[in-house]
């Protein structure tokens, strides 16, 4: 499951610059990352096989702008988060976005021309948190139901990802019941040591 969290997760990546999207419908940012990942894949894929690490690049530049990597990382820390420092909290969002980076990296080399169906959510107006259900089909006829929630910025009026939902499971639920409990037990310091550790190992 966790495999599956992390191929779907890295759909949400796009050709084009952040700024020239329309971020403030969330079904746009849903249709366009996911149309734009699997022609930027293709695209690469030469270069890909020669250059393994170039996949750390593309998710740098086209996931990253659409993923709101700081609110899932205080939401990870949850009721830990006041208790940390200023500094804490810079190195523990940096070691989690670097974590994302290549999770997601090492689980996109494993594309093989799925096909993706999103059934857009019309009635995100004046809300702050929707969610839009995805489907994945696979050329064995299976199909993998997921579904992306987004969070509109207050400041921007844009709509970033902050969680995925795959077959029930809660990428952030899950992330916030296994970091959040080693915070309890040991401490943020030793948890960031250790997305740093497995960042290394990737």
């Amino acid at each position: 499951m966790r495999l599956i969290l992390c191929m779907l997760l890295g759909l949400l990546s796009v050709q084009v610059a952040a700024d020239e999207k329309d971020m403030s419908d969330p079904n746009q940012v849903i249709h366009s990352v996911s149309i734009n990942t699997f022609t930027r894949i293709n695209a690469e894929r030469d270069r890909l096989a020669v250059e393994p690490g170039f996949i750390k690049v593309i998710i740098e530049q086209e996931l990253i702008p659409y993923f709101d990597y700081k609110y899932a990382a205080y939401k990870v820390m949850g009721p830990h988060l006041k208790k940390t420092s200023k500094e804490q909290r810079t190195r523990f969002v940096d070691a989690f976005r670097s974590y994302l980076v290549n999770a997601y990296g090492h689980i996109l080399f494993k594309y093989d021309n799925q096909e993706v169906e999103i059934i857009d959510n019309n009635h995100f107006k004046d809300k702050k948190i929707i969610s839009i259900a995805v489907r994945i089909h696979d050329s064995n006829g299976q199909v993998t139901k997921i579904v992306f929630k987004l969070r509109k910025n207050k400041k921007t009026g844009q709509w970033k990802v902050f969680d995925v939902i795959a077959e029930g499971i809660s990428m952030l639920n899950t992330k916030q019941s296994e970091l959040g409990e080693l915070i309890r037990k040991k401490g943020v310091d030793h948890v960031i040591g250790l997305l740093e550790q497995k960042n290394n190992e990737f």
